[in-house]
């Protein structure tokens, strides 16, 4: 009687590096010893490249039923489709001994099997950024995975200072499977100080199994200085009066100053602007309370404005002063509602025995056409990749573990938000959750909902105004969670000091990501009055 042989495949599917196993089988035990030849061939797998080797020889013995066969995935650093295929099948089957008449059908129907692999090629690009902006790296995926990619982006030092120029933040990519190209922004910091362009050097890691290769293996951001954005005004000035006193005598006339193109710069923390003239003068203002002015007296001197027309009615407003040989200029300026400035300018002192008291209003308007209002679609709310309140709640308990408070008495001074969308394309724009705390000089946390003082407000400008932000940013990547961590002057918004989880260490527990982001800044707290 007959017999028949048939081939299984243990798994129909294997890894780079890995085995596939293969058995043949008898439906009953051998008659003579017999070989079977198994024959791969490639689909769009190859052979000797993707998998070996190309044909398997197995031996039956007499009275063998079942065999076992190998078939070796091999490893390679090339990135390639995520799935290749080969077909098994046994081609022959032939006796061991001379004159044997072998009874054995060869009923083994063919196996596709598969290659899947575990490695990643990378192109890398980035488009360089101005200052206040950001860097956007883009990267792309040569092939697509069925499994979720993770890709670390770690800005360094270079001719820009982290903190200082751009964000030191270590940024996550993600793939997950559909998604070839993910683009990150690196943010870029504003300051007032004119400076070369600048450039800073960005590493790349690979998060999971296999070889991952970037093209090229490191990039380069770079920042466009664009100092603080003067914004181009006209300046329009009233009459004005001049009055001169003179051996008891005083003598009124006016005057007119011609208008004249110039610009406006609003520096960095709000409380700094500076109006440049084309005359070549830059006159210096800084915001002030302007309660106590006495607007009306100073319009009596100027013909055809009102004390509203120069400020009056408003809290606040901007206000500057010099003197040049014994002569003081003062001069003060306040927001209307359509954007532009008005108020008042004088001059005082003493010209060869003369007393001259001049005064002038004055207007300047940006000449910058406000983009028009475009109707928005509402947006979806975006995903947190943690739970905000277990994030809060774990910096809590170590913010409290170094205050020597509870972990309830510390939320108050904790405010929670989702951390910027830092992705394009179709990657993955979960965000991080971000924790704050607003310290003042001597490190004493203010509570988180607060009103920032005004010009106006009792303790402006005193100790207990916020001099420093510590920042906690917790995500994930991958399966880990990462914490991350800086503090922030407030007044020119560097960032001073900085903790950056090490990603090949990161574990997956969110207390243990939190303590190591608080304990590796390790901030100078002390407890609140």
């Amino acid at each position: 009687m007959a017999q028949v042989l048939t081939m299984e495949a243990v798994s129909t599917e294997a890894g780079e590096g890995q085995r596939i196993e293969l058995r043949l089988i008898l439906d009953q035990p051998a008659e003579f010893p017999f070989m079977a030849q198994i024959q791969l061939t490639g689909v769009d797998a190859t052979g000797g490249v993707d998998f070996a080797p190309p044909v398997i020889p197995v031996t039956f013995l007499e009275n063998e039923v079942r065999k076992r066969a190998v078939v070796n995935i091999i490893d390679d650093p090339v990135d390639e489709p995520y799935r290749e295929t080969f077909i098994a099948s046994v081609d022959s089957v032939m006796p061991l001994e001379p004159g044997t008449v072998l009874s054995v059908i060869n009923g083994a129907a063919a196996i596709p099997l598969t290659v899947i692999d575990d490695d990643n090629e990378f192109s890398v690009s980035a488009q360089p950024g101005p200052e206040g902006g950001a860097a956007i790296l883009t990267i792309r995926q040569e092939y697509d995975s069925e499994t979720d990619e993770v890709v670390i982006v770690s800005p360094g030092a270079g001719s820009a200072t982290p903190g200082l120029d751009f964000e030191p933040w270590h940024k996550v990519a993600r793939f997950p499977p559909g998604t070839t190209e993910a683009s990150l922004a690196i943010g870029l910091m504003a300051d007032d100080v004119p400076e070369q362009t600048e450039t800073f050097p960005i590493e790349l890691m690979h998060m999971g199994s296999g070889t991952a290769t970037f093209e090229p293996s490191q990039v380069t951001g770079t920042i466009i200085d664009e100092t603080e954005r003067a914004i181009p005004v006209r300046i329009e000035y009233t009459e004005g009066t001049v009055q001169m006193t003179y051996s008891g005598q005083a003598f009124t006339q006016p005057f007119q100053h011609p208008a004249m193109q110039g610009t406006l710069t609003r520096h960095l923390g709000g409380t700094r602007m500076t109006l440049s003239q084309a005359s070549g003068t830059d006159l210096e203002l800084r915001r002030y309370c302007a309660e106590d002015t006495d607007f009306t007296g100073i319009a009596e001197g100027i013909p055809g404005l009102s004390a509203g027309d120069i400020g009056a009615g408003n809290r606040t407003g901007w206000r500057g002063e010099f003197v040049v040989d014994g002569i003081e200029f003062d001069y003060a300026m306040f927001e209307r509602s359509d954007g532009s400035y008005s108020g008042y300018g004088r001059q005082r002192g003493d010209v060869d025995g003369a007393s001259i008291l001049t005064r002038h209003g004055y207007r300047v308007i940006p000449l910058v056409e406000e983009e028009p209002e475009v109707p928005r679609l509402p947006t979806e709310s975006p995903e947190a990749q943690l739970p905000p309140e277990a994030v809060t709640d774990a910096v809590a308990r170590q913010v409290a573990a170094d205050l020597g408070m509870s972990a309830e008495a510390v939320r108050p001074y904790l405010s929670t938000s989702l951390g910027p969308d830092m992705t394009s394309g179709d990657g993955d724009s979960a965000r991080t959750v971000e924790v704050e705390i607003w310290l003042d000089a001597d490190g004493r946390p203010l509570p988180a909902d607060r009103a920032a003082p005004g010009p106006c407000d009792p303790g402006y400008g005193e100790a207990r105004a916020a001099t420093t932000r510590l920042r906690y940013r917790i995500g994930t990547a991958g399966e880990a969670i990462i914490g991350q961590a800086v503090t922030q002057d407030t007044s020119t918004g560097r960032l001073e000091e900085a903790y950056m989880e090490d990603f090949g260490n990161a574990s997956n527990n969110l207390d243990t990501a939190v303590e190591r982001a608080h304990g590796g800044l390790s901030p100078a707290l002390r407890a609140p009055k």
